[in-house]
């Protein structure tokens, strides 16, 4: 025991360092496990945030969301865009339940206009070739902004078969009208008013109105013919000669294969409403800025005199800015 305390007043000063030390290592040991363990926290909590912030509560009876997030901008569903989601559920409800009429009532005025005129027209046109009496499994992904695009494979509950080569695909457009929505299927976008015209050599071309789909356009043009000549609004030797052109210069050509000479013929004093489809496929950030008939006759009587329609010279480029 002497031993013991003359060796601890020989060392008594290094050993109280060596403790003063060993106290402050477990000291600054336990203070950066409280700084790590308060930063986790803070990260999990932002973490919980990110996805409380980015989770949807979705509770809809036939449809799956594929994906909250846009297939095309990767921005997360809106709270709108989930209720707008809510409606294209009511429409597979309706159709699952073959309550035919209530499906086609959530459909737009222009969607009916263009597509389905009659209640029969939509059963026949679009219901049997989707559903057909069966039920459907319905996934959903926000392709942008107010467009979805819709996937439908048969209710492999109901059937006890599930085949991915059975899926329909669908592009469905919610729209608000009146303070209600409505929808636009079957990859119809939608209309829009543009009552542009122009007028020359006696001859006034308006662009009414644009139906937009997923894969083309459809312009409605009114022509007048103020002159004494027939003319001819297209001569058929350049399939490219009738075209709309966007903003950067790119042009879409008419299916002009679908129009046949009569349709393009405007007699003298006579006005001719056309419908004329393009290949323009649809883009949010694509904007029409003309219409152009590149190779219109302005004589179609004498034109029609030469037997080397290449020396014909009388034509008319008509642009109608929109």
């Amino acid at each position: 025991m002497n031993r013991f305390i003359r060796w601890y007043n020989q060392n008594r000063k290094s050993i109280w360092a060596t403790i003063a030390i060993i106290v402050i290592i477990i000291g600054v040991i336990q203070l950066i496990n409280y700084f790590y363990k308060v930063r986790n926290e803070e990260e999990l909590s932002n973490l919980g945030n990110q996805i409380q912030n980015t989770t949807i509560n979705y509770n809809y009876n036939n449809v799956r969301i594929e994906d909250n997030r846009s297939g095309l901008t990767g921005e997360v569903i809106s709270e709108n865009q989930e209720t707008e989601i809510g409606v294209i559920d009511d429409f597979i409800n309706y159709c699952n339940e073959n309550n035919l009429q209530s499906a086609y009532d959530l459909l737009t005025d222009e969607c009916k206009e263009e597509m389905y005129p009659t209640l029969e027209d939509f059963q026949e046109s679009y219901y049997n070739q989707v559903f057909n009496n069966v039920k459907k499994n319905v996934s959903v992904e926000n392709w942008i902004k107010n467009i979805y695009k819709v996937n439908f494979n048969e209710d492999f509950l109901s059937t006890g078969r599930y085949s991915k080569e059975n899926t329909i695909q669908d592009y469905i457009t919610v729209v608000a009208v009146n303070n209600q929505y409505k929808l636009n299927i079957n990859g119809y976008i939608g209309r829009e008013e543009i009552a542009k015209s122009k007028e020359d050599n006696n001859i006034t071309i308006e662009v009414e109105t644009t139906d937009i789909y997923m894969d083309y356009q459809f312009y409605k043009i009114k022509v007048t013919n103020h002159s004494e000549n027939t003319i001819l609004l297209d001569d058929g030797v350049n399939i490219n000669a009738m075209y709309i052109e966007d903003e950067n210069g790119n042009q879409y050509s008419a299916y002009t294969h679908e129009l046949n000479e009569g349709q393009l013929i405007v007699s003298p004093r006579e006005t001719k409403e056309l419908e004329i489809r393009y290949y323009s496929k649809y883009a949010s950030e694509k904007k029409i800025d003309k219409v152009v008939f590149s190779r219109m006759i302005l004589n179609n009587e004498t034109y029609t005199t030469f037997q080397n329609k290449s020396l014909y010279r009388n034509y008319g480029n008509f642009e109608i800015p929109i």
